[in-house]
């Protein structure tokens, strides 16, 4: 196996992957904390969703690595086009005991006529003009289907060797091939380059011995007789489907580097001090205890506690400063200062606040508050008035939902208008439901 800092998982783009994970739990625990609050609904339920699926298969990241460590030897390799479900597949035989029934398990993908047309063939045709090849696969393929190993391997081995030839410009069989590539899973030393080291052996006399793995060199000069097997046959397609990802890998290499030249730019310090908020943000919820005030709310009022925004907000109902209501309520579109106290002088307007009296206030999460009150007031048509619970929330500048890190303001919800005016008391909504 590779050393610890050779890794496939090293690969730039696989540790952006993981360098995302912490953000990844961290976003999840956000709107799990939403939808816990009843703040998240089903956009946050998505969210949870998605972070959970891409956090179970974040085991993708080291599934190349521990497929190569086991399977390689034996002709084997991970490649971006290799299924994901094949490798857990056939590493789960090996973790059994019975690493040959995790190779059938890769053959049998492999050599599905699906995965050979379209890895091997279909993909292989974009990287040259020359149709004779494409044909050369085609038949290959059919002699692999009717089982004729005899014909089907040192068919597809010359179709490797001429679609790599093409695409690297000299062969990739011949001693000291460069096929190094930057940021590319098939082309790192524990892949493709180790599986032609391994198959490009000199074979030195004739010989009957059964073959594993589809020695090129004996093969094809005519010196190893072994090779007529169904596991041959699948290591030399999987060579070619190799040799189809290289390409693709090489073609693409210029812009993995401008990608990492751009990842590399990111300030690691701001999503450092990002996570850090996120844990000193879930320790504080975790900690927190509901708080509970009572009656009476006339005296003096810490501004940052939810009171004094109830207070705040009735007062300047009560005395149609809407001004004063606009900075105080729940403003979800961000309207400006002006245009949002115009939006509560239309929704005051049938509707005039006489007088109320804060009965309790409670405190019941980091960002949540609700209030019980007396409200009398006049619509049109008649006095109008009861017990009703308003709800509170803590905002930030820009309106998000403020975490205990985040500079925050109470907003009340202007709901409490449209029930004074219906008279939806506590007694009415809890008939209702």
């Amino acid at each position: 196996m590779a050393k610890k800092d050779n890794r496939i998982s090293d690969l730039p783009s696989v540790q952006e992957l993981s360098t995302a994970l912490p953000a990844v739990r961290a976003v999840r625990w956000l709107a799990k904390l939403a939808v816990r609050t009843g703040l998240g609904g089903n956009k946050a339920r998505q969210i949870m969703e998605g972070a959970d699926q891409l956090l179970t298969q974040s085991d993708i990241l080291n599934l190349p690595d521990s497929f190569n460590a086991v399977f390689a030897e034996r002709g084997w390799i991970a490649t971006s086009s290799m299924s994901v479900d094949a490798m857990r597949a056939a590493l789960e035989k090996h973790k059994e005991g019975d690493t040959d029934a995790g190779e059938e398990v890769i053959a049998d993908w492999v050599l599905d006529p699906a995965t050979i047309n379209l890895f091997a063939i279909t993909r292989s045709k974009s990287f040259g003009d020359v149709n004779g090849r494409w044909h050369q696969l085609r038949e290959a393929l059919a002699l692999t289907e009717e089982g004729r190993y005899w014909s089907a391997v040192p068919l597809v081995l010359i179709s490797c060797d001429g679609f790599a030839s093409d695409v690297l410009g000299t062969s990739p069989f011949e001693k000291n091939a460069d096929l190094s590539l930057f940021d590319s899973m098939v082309a790192h030393p524990t892949a493709l380059p180790a599986a032609i080291t391994r198959i490009t052996k000199r074979v030195r006399r004739s010989s009957d011995d059964a073959l594993s793995l589809p020695l090129r060199n004996g093969i094809l000069h005519g010196r190893s007789l072994g090779y007529a097997n169904r596991a041959v046959c699948g290591k030399a397609w999987m060579l070619m489907i190799a040799l189809v990802d290289w390409a693709a890998d090489k073609r693409e290499e210029e812009t993995r580097r401008t990608k990492d030249e751009a990842r590399r730019s990111t300030n690691w310090r701001d999503i450092s001090a990002s996570l850090q908020k996120n844990r000193a943000d879930k320790a504080s919820i975790e900690a927190f205890v509901p708080r509970r005030w009572e009656e009476p709310f006339a005296g003096d009022l810490a501004e940052d506690e939810p009171a004094f925004a109830f207070r705040e907000f009735l007062t300047g109902w009560r005395n149609r400063n809407f001004g004063l209501m606009a900075k105080r309520a729940v403003n979800i579109t961000q309207q400006s200062h002006g245009h949002f106290a115009g939006r509560m002088r239309a929704d005051a307007e049938h509707i005039q606040l006489v007088e109320f009296k804060i009965l309790s206030v409670s405190q019941t999460t980091v960002a949540r508050a609700e209030a019980h009150v007396q409200l009398n007031g006049r619509s049109l048509e008649r006095n109008v008035g009861g017990e009703f619970l308003i709800l509170a929330f803590r905002h930030t500048a820009i309106g998000d939902i403020a975490m205990p890190t985040d500079e925050g303001i109470w907003h009340v919800q202007q709901g409490c208008i449209f029930d004074l005016m219906h008279e939806r008391t506590i007694q009415k909504r809890e008939a209702e439901l």
